[in-house]
């Protein structure tokens, strides 16, 4: 009894110190102009200026970012995590200049 004891303790703490294998990912965002709100699938988190946002891809395979201001064309990405791994690691922060509408 006492070994099992004994074992389950070291099983456990061993458990513990794994790096977990989470579905989300903080990223940067930078929308000019800095008013733009910015979107995370469909809810609001945020504006433009640079800010770190959770990109969950617990449920989904996707994500899907918009950025909308008056005057300008909304954008909109849908992006896997493989693509948001990528852009980290070659570019970093993501930064999206939104046009004018004509």
């Amino acid at each position: 009894m006492r070994r099992r004891l004994c074992c389950s303790a070291v099983v456990s703490l061993v458990l513990l110190t794994l790096p977990s294998c989470s579905s989300v990912m903080k990223v940067g965002i930078s929308v000019d102009p800095p008013s733009a709100a910015v979107f995370v699938n469909g809810v609001r988190d945020g504006q433009g200026a640079r800010r770190i946002h959770d990109f969950d891809f617990g449920e989904n395979e996707r994500v899907c970012v918009q950025a909308a201001a008056p005057g300008f064309e909304p954008l909109c990405e849908m992006l896997t995590k493989q693509q948001v791994t990528d852009q980290l690691a070659k570019y970093g922060d993501f930064t999206w200049v939104l046009k004018q509408e004509k």
